[in-house]
């Protein structure tokens, strides 16, 4: 795997210290770290409800047609997940970068993300909805398959295939740490199904099925992406990203508390109690090209700290 190179290497403060405090927004262009796009055709943001809360952008692999979908945050860098947009439709392979927080800079990755399950034929990974981490390592999620890679190497550790009617179009880990693959569908409600991720190792299975599921939780039609968090106080339970490219809901459970949220969000990870970060595809030259859409960052962080006085949204997905 190659280290990437040509992205800016300025030193901008650490995540975790003035990018704390609360309501640290609207970002600028400026503030947004890494090379800005060179197909963007203005050098501003659009603005949308509750980007006050929105403290760091970074830009991803810019000039290039990668679309994030998923993300994972340790330790002052992030591991996004995605495809390249640009590829024909059956060659979308699924990409992992490791980027530097403070910089933008991609510091490793993984291209295409590739295995096999089993003694099975080798595979491609294709559009990697999500991205999570936990003590084994990262667990990406793609419509008929679950991955397990080593996040310090990027190597391939092992692959499951999801039999019907399991679906992978985003991932979370919940309080007691199972991983709970989502089902993504446009016209009727999704579905998180559980799976205790110490029992997926130790297991010998090559396929998993419904049946092996620890309970479901149901989620809303057109789920984008889910983060295990109490915004604003309460019991911590799936929060959900309910959006398309020109307009972005986060939705509570059972439908509760739905806030306006950022443009094209897909997959979100929590820091702390209240440092979200968020991947948005609006700002990618992929729905770039199409037009209409909102100039985002295509990484930010968002400060919850308010959360209580969020707005509701003003759009409809």
């Amino acid at each position: 795997m190659a280290l990437a190179t040509g992205c800016t290497t300025e030193k901008l403060p650490l995540p975790g210290r003035v990018d704390q405090k609360a309501g640290c927004g609207p970002l600028e262009y400026g503030e947004v770290r890494g090379r800005p796009p060179g197909y963007l055709d203005r050098q501003a943001l659009d603005r949308f409800r509750n980007d006050h809360a929105v403290c760091a952008g970074v830009w991803l692999r810019t000039g290039r047609g990668f679309v994030p979908q998923g993300v994972a945050v340790d330790d002052g860098s992030a591991w996004v997940s995605g495809f390249d947009g640009g590829a024909p439709l059956h060659f979308r392979y699924c990409i992992i970068d490791r980027v530097d927080l403070r910089t933008g800079k991609v510091l490793d990755r993984l291209d295409p993300v590739a295995g096999q399950v089993g003694d099975r034929d080798p595979v491609y990974c294709r559009h990697g909805g999500g991205l999570v981490d936990d003590e084994h390592g990262l667990w990406l999620v793609e419509t008929s398959r679950l991955w397990l890679i080593d996040p310090d190497t990027l190597d391939v550790q092992r692959v499951w295939a999801l039999a019907d009617p399991l679906r992978g179009s985003f991932a979370l880990v919940d309080g007691q740490g199972r991983l709970g693959i989502g089902r993504w569908y446009p016209h009727r409600a999704g579905q998180v199904d559980w799976f205790s991720t110490d029992q997926l190792v130790a297991s010998s299975a090559l396929d998993l099925t419904l049946e092996m599921a620890d309970g479901a939780t149901p989620a809303p039609r057109a789920t984008q992406g889910a983060v295990w968090a109490a915004p604003g106080g309460g019991r911590p339970a799936a929060w959900f990203t309910h959006s398309v490219t020109r307009c972005g809901v986060l939705v509570g459970p059972e439908g509760t508390r739905r806030r306006a949220f950022v443009p094209g969000a897909e997959g979100m990870d929590l820091v702390g109690d209240d440092s979200l970060w968020v991947v948005s595809e609006s700002g990618t030259r992929h729905y770039q090209d199409l037009g209409g859409r909102p100039v985002v960052p295509m990484l930010v962080r968002l400060d919850l700290s308010d959360f209580g006085s969020w707005r509701r949204p003003d759009c409809e997905v």
